[in-house]
């Protein structure tokens, strides 16, 4: 058996969603992609997917959840490697959307799904042994949300944050509870009190503080664009910013803990923590790099060609995770160290070799001597520009990957079995060209000749004085 690692990811197809899986094997092999039509039934068809998430633990994973581009959001079922069969939608929801709105989130809490909107509209999608809350709930929130994130699928609140909105938390329940008709609602504050003085909306449990004024006296405006939890604690939370800083909190301190300019044009889009004292991130450029988060400092940059819009950090290998080690070198065929998969502008999705921190805060590989580690494993293209989701590890037989078409080793062995004869007969083919062209060349040189005397003629009458007319004697 081949060990594989397993992707959900958007499709550039409406009602589609893409099954990718990699197998991992010591020499090249290539991709296996499955473009699944989704059985809808009785309801809408699913449009182009912009959200995944799962609707459960990754190890019991039968479900997912899908936001689309007509802001419908769907669950769908799948099905068992045993008996493969199309997606089925098992329930839909429509969501009110505003002109221009896009989803800025899907996450995975203990009761359900949140979604949100840069409206800030939240929808929440309970889950299906949830009997006891409707179907939908939604509210609103101070707008425009531009980031959304939990820091497990267990967690009872969200965090949010956007343009003029800073970094808060709100409590699920509490949130969408019903209000007497009298009580404001969420994102109604006073008239006349600015966000930072005024009082936690109801369901908000916290607000961070913006940072201080600069030399000049002048208030650092609040634009985050990204936003993740940290999974060593429920407390620390990380930003992208618009200034191209990643931001630091604790929920324990309203004040950031840290902030590091660390862009290189248009802020940091993305955020995702990798292993231990490790962040990723990318730029709105072709930055993607890992960053300490001990000293604030760039480990290495992962070369890309393409804006990074969407990151994911990679489970560890089953070897690695029942050995309670995450940076272990995983099982056996499995290359060491696959730890992030991005999807870029150039509708691809990567799985990039990355590298752990050092022990020490060595910064940027000083002294270690094995210098900057980083790299591109693997690339399948055609994908949608979107959310999208690891669903975990597993394994495939060779019959499998060959009928698939995938290995791509097999493929290069025939072509260096062919490469001689190819070599000759690229090179038959140059020598004809070659050869056409002096041919070219000599009918060139000949109509060349004959033209250079007409020239030559030319030029000599051109030369020679024009002859004045005799006058007749009178």
């Amino acid at each position: 058996m081949i060990p594989t690692l397993n992707f959900l990811a958007p499709s550039l197809h409406p009602n589609t969603v893409t099954d990718i899986t990699f197998p991992l094997t010591s020499s090249a092999t290539d991709p296996i992609v499955r473009h699944l039509a989704i059985k809808h039934g009785e309801h809408a068809p699913v449009g182009l997917i912009k959200r995944i998430s799962s609707a459960s633990p990754i190890e019991t994973e039968d479900q997912i959840v899908v936001a689309d581009d007509a802001f419908r959001i769907s669950t769908l079922r799948l099905s068992s490697p045993d008996e493969p069969a199309p997606p089925e939608v098992v329930s839909q929801h429509k969501v009110s959307s505003r002109p221009n709105d896009i989803w800025t989130g899907l996450v995975n809490v203990q009761s359900g799904h949140i979604a949100s909107l840069t409206s800030g509209l939240l929808a929440w999608i309970p889950s299906s042994s949830d009997q006891s809350c409707p179907s939908l709930q939604t509210t609103h929130v101070p707008s425009p949300v531009l980031a959304l994130a939990s820091h497990s699928p267990e967690a009872t609140s969200v965090a949010l944050a956007g343009k003029e909105v800073d970094v808060s938390l709100w409590d699920v329940e509490r949130t969408f509870a019903e209000r007497p008709a009298g009580e404001e609602g969420v994102g109604s504050s006073k008239s006349g009190v600015k966000r930072k003085n005024a009082a936690l909306e109801p369901g908000e449990i916290w607000r961070a503080k913006n940072l201080p004024n600069d030399h000049l006296s002048l208030r650092p405006p609040i634009h985050h664009l990204s936003l993740a939890f940290l999974p060593s604690s429920p407390h620390l939370l990380v930003s992208g910013t618009k200034s191209g800083s990643v931001r630091g909190y604790d929920t324990r301190q309203r004040k950031p803990v840290s902030d590091w300019r660390v862009a290189k044009e248009g802020g940091v889009g993305c955020v995702c923590p990798g292993a231990e004292h490790e962040l990723f991130f990318s730029d709105r450029s072709n930055l993607l790099a890992s960053l300490d988060l001990r000293t604030g400092k760039i480990l290495y940059n992962i070369p890309s060609t393409s804006t990074a819009h969407h990151l994911v950090s990679m489970p560890p290998p089953p070897s690695a995770a029942s050995s309670g080690s995450g940076s272990g070198s995983g099982s056996p065929g499995i290359p060491a160290n696959l730890g992030l998969a991005t999807i870029s502008s150039d509708a691809s999705l990567r799985v990039h070799s990355t590298t752990p921190p050092p022990e020490g805060d060595s910064g940027n590989w000083r002294g270690n001597g094995n210098g900057k580690k980083g790299g591109t494993y693997g690339m399948v293209g055609g994908v949608g520009v979107g959310g999208f989701i690891c669903s975990g590890w597993g394994e495939i037989s060779e019959d499998e990957v060959g009928e698939s078409g995938g290995v791509a080793g097999e493929g290069r062995n025939k072509y260096e079995d062919g490469e001689d004869d190819e070599d000759e007969e690229g090179e038959e083919d140059d020598e004809e060209v070659w050869e056409g062209m002096s041919e070219v060349e000599d009918q060139g040189a000949l109509s060349g000749d004959d033209d250079e005397e007409e020239e030559e003629e030319s030029e000599e009458d051109e030369d020679e004085p024009p002859k004045r007319a005799k006058k007749g004697r009178k």
